[in-house]
């Protein structure tokens, strides 16, 4: 009878242990096992072209990565551009090179310190293994740049931070077809392809002879710089040698312009003048190459400004640019102060009364000059109510106005009077009893109110804008509009409902306050490039040396590909441009470039005529 009973057991317990031993062992996590080459503190720093490799402890799913979850940050956390290759278990993260001579334009740059970061759990996009694992967690390894100057390595010293390729390629220049090569007589530049990478540093007007046939006088390039282009059917390295317009004669004598028939002929120059590869070692001799001039244009990918304008701030309101009549310049008015209080953006309810100090909103306790309150910009939040006290007060801005929270005015009104066209716009504030002068935008979506009623013949408030005045909140009875007068284009400098007001067409006068100083900034639109270009030549157009020029790209949106991604993390930190340089940006992606100047009251205000993009 016990020995009955317990055979159902000894069964159960026989099938239990049998799928025991039959159930397989938990899969590992994906891990990071390693990176090439070593990104420990004690390790040598990376050169400014080498790549990193990330090992994984298992196969990965090529789609799981993106430039979302393997991607290299600089300090400010802007994304450094590069690309990605994938392997079994392994990503490489490939810089782009530097290109100029002060190796400050590729991926990394010399003597910075970048971060390596790759996604893992809890991040939904996680890296993921074939079988579907995610990352364990996020990696981020530190990266160091070594810094400018020779370096020496195990493979002897470097002429800069740069890794030659391994290869037993000689180093020299391509010798094409026998035919000459053609050249738009209104772009002439000249293209010449090496088998290896050129030192950027190396790359001056001097290593090249150009020599225009008709008269055998020597020219002088404009320019010299090392270019790449995914486009271009060769390995290797291409030097861009630009003749300018009006191409210069060596001995002194008058600018030449290029005619259809004309021939150029371009050799390498050798000795201390010859162009070298990344170890040091100069290109060899070659023989001459030469170009037919033709007629022809180049094409114009994208230009700033358009018809319509384009340039504006990238916050509306720092001061900015504008463009008028052909001419893109700093917004700047005499009227709109010096902006010494700053920019006032309060925190909690704020009043502002003359003679008296307050916060401006980040701990610095400033006051008026006298009625004036000259601010930078202006910046009440929602949720926050400023209370202005006083007669004849004026909130000036340099860059723009917004009132998003409530703006309450405590003073006496004035009688509304009729204003002439045209009539300047400080006649107009010594009438106002409060007064909002901005040389960039004014934006109201919040309130602007009276702490008591005003009768109906009076106006407590005046707001002159040299910009646009955008009406999408509450305004006070009986408020003057005062916008800037030229070519109709007041018709247009008031959007939105502007109720019981007044308008008037004044006039500004242009330039700073005395003793103001502060930068002016701004952002092109982004524009798209076209499916078959991937980048093109920069042009700037009467551009004044105060003014810097930079440039971002970022992918389309992967929702709508005809609008620019505009997630914080996708667009590429800025980098420096001039005139002539190839702007590198992948086919159908968006670009767009900063302007940046100082301006000083005492030095006279710089200004540009167009920006293009066009494709040689």
């Amino acid at each position: 009878m016990n020995r009955a009973r317990a055979l159902p057991w000894l069964t159960v317990g026989l099938l239990a242990s049998a799928c025991w031993q039959a159930s397989p062992a938990p899969p590992a996590v994906l891990e990071v096992e390693g990176v090439s080459p070593s990104l420990a503190p004690e390790a040598e720093p990376l050169l400014l072209n080498d790549s990193v490799t990330v090992y994984f402890s298992a196969p990965i799913h090529a789609l799981s990565v993106t430039a979302d979850t393997v991607s290299v940050v600089d300090r400010e956390g802007h994304a450094v551009p590069g690309s990605l290759e994938t392997g079994s278990d392994w990503v490489t993260f490939s810089p782009e090179p530097p290109l100029s001579p002060g190796l400050q334009d590729g991926s990394f740059r010399p003597g910075e310190d970048y971060r390596l970061r790759i996604a893992g759990y809890p991040r939904p996009d996680a890296v993921r293994a074939v079988d579907g694992r995610r990352l364990d967690r996020v990696y981020n390894f530190p990266i160091r740049m070594a810094g400018v100057g020779p370096y020496r390595t195990a493979m002897g010293e470097l002429p800069a931070p740069l890794r030659p390729p391994v290869t037993d390629l000689p180093f020299l220049l391509w010798g094409g077809d026998d035919l000459p090569q053609k050249l738009p007589a209104d772009a002439p530049r000249l293209y010449l392809h090496f088998t290896l990478p050129v030192l950027p540093t190396s790359a001056h007007p001097e290593a090249f002879v150009v020599q225009l046939a008709r008269g055998l006088r020597l020219i002088e390039p404009r320019s010299v710089r090392v270019v790449t282009s995914r486009l271009d059917p060769y390995p290797g390295s291409t030097v861009e040698v630009d003749l300018g317009l009006e191409p210069r004669v060596i001995d002194g004598g008058l600018p030449v312009s290029l005619q259809a028939g004309d021939m150029l002929s371009v050799a390498l120059a050798d000795g201390e003048r010859s162009l070298r590869d990344l170890s040091g070692n100069p290109v060899l001799s070659a023989a001459q190459q030469f170009w037919s001039v033709a007629e022809g244009s180049a094409l114009v990918l994208v230009s700033w400004p358009t018809q319509q304008g384009g340039i504006s701030g990238d916050d509306s309101l720092w001061p900015d640019f504008e463009s008028l009549s052909g001419l893109v310049r700093p917004r700047v008015r005499v009227e709109a102060g010096d902006g010494s209080l700053g920019v006032f953006r309060p925190q909690r309810d704020t009043v502002l009364r003359a003679g008296q100090p307050f916060d401006r909103g980040d701990g610095v306790t400033v006051q008026s000059r006298g009625l004036r309150f000259p601010f930078l910009a202006i910046d009440i939040p929602e949720g926050v109510r400023v209370r202005v006290e006083g007669q004849g007060v004026r909130l000036q801005a340099c860059g723009g106005i917004r009132i998003d929270g409530v703006l309450e005015l405590d003073g006496a009104g004035a009688d509304v009077v009729a204003v002439q066209h045209g009539v300047p716009v400080s006649e107009l504030l010594d009438l106002a009893p409060v007064a909002l002068l901005a040389s960039g935008d004014v934006t109201v979506r919040g309130s602007i109110v009276t702490a008591f009623a005003l009768p109906p013949s009076q106006s407590g408030l005046t707001i002159a804008s040299a910009g646009r005045i955008h009406l999408l909140g509450e305004l006070p009875y009986n408020t003057m509009l005062a916008v800037e007068s030229w070519s109709g284009r007041e018709q247009q400098a008031i959007v939105g409902a502007r109720g019981q007001t007044f308008a008037a067409a004044v006039t500004f006068e242009y330039g700073l306050a005395e003793g103001a100083a502060f930068a002016a900034r701004a952002v092109t639109p982004w524009r798209r490039m076209p499916r078959d270009r991937d980048g093109g030549v920069l042009r700037l157009l009467g551009v004044d040396p105060a003014i810097t020029v930079s440039w971002q790209s970022v992918p389309p949106d992967p929702v709508d590909p005809q609008q620019p991604d505009r997630r914080a993390d996708r667009a590429s930190r800025p980098r420096p441009a001039h005139d002539g340089q190839w702007i590198p940006v992948d086919p159908g992606s968006f670009v767009r470039f900063r302007l940046e100047s100082s301006l000083d009251g005492g030095r006279t205000l710089p200004s540009m005529k167009e920006l293009r993009l066009v494709d040689r």
